[in-house]
């Protein structure tokens, strides 16, 4: 190939003498005598770039549907009681967080960055964001799957109850549709997609074949642990490596095959995995984030280091990550992986995030006051219209001026203690809201 010449910003010039995985990848002979691979991404083309890979698409913009008040309002309502927003109508009741937004939408075409955290108080509206953000990248041609993180049953230190949650949640825009996790395997079985996966080309040989079973399935969606003719797929806390080559093969597929810009993980309630029963559960929490941190950025010496066995585990010799005694098998299908995941975390959360690792993140700040006041008197015309009632301007003023303070304390008490102030006023219209607090204390 035509040596074209780069320029890095600590090694200085070279020229590039070569690519691999798809030019994801380029070996480079710097002027200073060095010679080594560099990711593509990390260099600046002082010529035309030649078209070795696959070029860069642009997300569409998003179809804004707007949400009127009257549109599932007792849906709104309901979810309202608990704290917060229903999925189906989060764009509708996000207010105030337009930088926020902005930093989302940044992260969501920025294809150098795999990784997002979003860090923020309890009841902050991490919850909030990590839908909105679902829905966002659903419109932009992004397949999404999300988890909350539950020590009595999405354990971190165990990816494949992970792994479970996520494949039970996995939305997959395609022609006007949404698919789940069966449906878009249909779809690429006939394209005859990843027929070298290690996991999962038998499978959708049997499903191009029209011989797939509840069974098959099961086993696939990590339900159960054996299918006699496949074996084991893992519940044990080193088995990391199994599930991210699994998720990493059906983006890259996603991708190449239906034209999805690729699959997002959402994971809520992070700091959730450091309850545990023992020590070695909250480390292999830690290897299976900085292991889906990694995939995300296309890391690709998960798919050349060489696994070696330590006194208590198998290591990948480069990066350390724990791999399953059992499959060593890779982290990574292929390269680009068309990957990205989102952790949503409290401010004294750490999952011992190395610098280096191109991480971006969004501290949630509380929302405005005016934002919030705008935010209460639209959902009081809702109310009101649900109900057929009607407050005064200095009713709604008292409400609001008895409440705003909850916000102080998160945004979940501020609208649940909107929604149960406005039920007093419904059942006792005559008696002062005060009286509510008083019986609260």
């Amino acid at each position: 190939m035509k040596r074209i010449k780069v320029r890095h910003p600590t090694l200085g010039d070279g020229v590039v003498l070569d690519t691999r995985h798809r030019g994801h990848e380029c070996l480079v002979k710097f002027k200073n005598g060095i010679m080594m691979w560099v990711k593509s991404r990390h260099l600046i083309f002082l010529e035309e770039r030649p078209n070795f890979s696959r070029p860069s698409f642009t997300l569409p913009q998003p179809k804004i549907r707007p949400i009127s008040a009257e549109r599932g309002k007792r849906e709104v309502i309901e979810a309202f009681r608990s704290g917060i927003v229903p999925a189906q109508f989060i764009k509708g009741w996000t207010v105030g967080r337009a930088r926020e937004i902005s930093k989302i939408d940044a992260w969501l075409h920025d294809q150098t960055s795999g990784t997002l955290v979003i860090n923020g108080e309890y009841g902050a509206g991490k919850t909030h964001i990590i839908e909105y953000l679902r829905a966002h990248a659903l419109e932009l041609n992004y397949a999404t799957a999300s988890v909350g993180i539950d020590p009595m049953d999405a354990q971190a230190g165990f990816p494949k109850r992970i792994y479970r949650h996520l494949i039970r949640g996995l939305s997959v825009p395609y022609k006007g549709e949404v698919l789940d996790f069966r449906q878009a395997l249909s779809v690429l079985a006939k394209r005859d997609a990843l027929n070298d996966h290690p996991i999962l080309k038998d499978a959708l040989k049997r499903i191009r074949e029209g011989d797939d079973t509840e069974q098959m399935w099961a086993w696939l969606e990590g339900k159960d642990t054996t299918f006699k003719e496949w074996g084991v797929l893992y519940d044990h806390t080193t088995a990391a490596n199994i599930y991210c080559l699994i998720l990493s093969g059906l983006s890259w597929a996603l991708e190449e095959y239906l034209d999805i810009c690729g699959l997002i993980l959402l994971f809520d309630e992070t700091e959730s995995s450091r309850i545990y029963r023992y020590s070695y559960e909250w480390q292999r929490a830690l290897n299976l984030f900085r292991a889906l941190i990694l995939v995300s950025n296309d890391e690709p010496d998960l798919l050349e280091e060489r696994v070696i066995k330590t006194e208590n585990c198998y290591k990948g010799e480069r990066t350390g990550l724990v791999y399953s005694g059992h499959r060593p098998l890779r982290y990574i299908y292929r390269l680009p992986t068309y990957f990205k995941v989102v952790f949503a975390v409290t401010p004294d959360f750490s999952m011992d995030l190395a610098s280096s690792y191109n991480i971006h993140q969004i501290e949630l700040e509380p929302i405005p006051a005016e934002y919030l006041e705008h935010f209460f008197y639209r959902f009081v015309d809702l109310y009101e219209k649900v109900y057929a009632m009607k407050l005064t301007r200095q009713q709604k003023r008292e409400i609001f001026n008895l409440i705003k303070g909850y916000s102080s304390i998160s945004m979940r008490t501020f609208i649940k203690a909107m929604v149960e102030c406005l039920d007093f006023k419904r059942f006792y219209p005559t008696l002062e809201i005060e009286s509510l607090m008083e019986t609260h204390g």
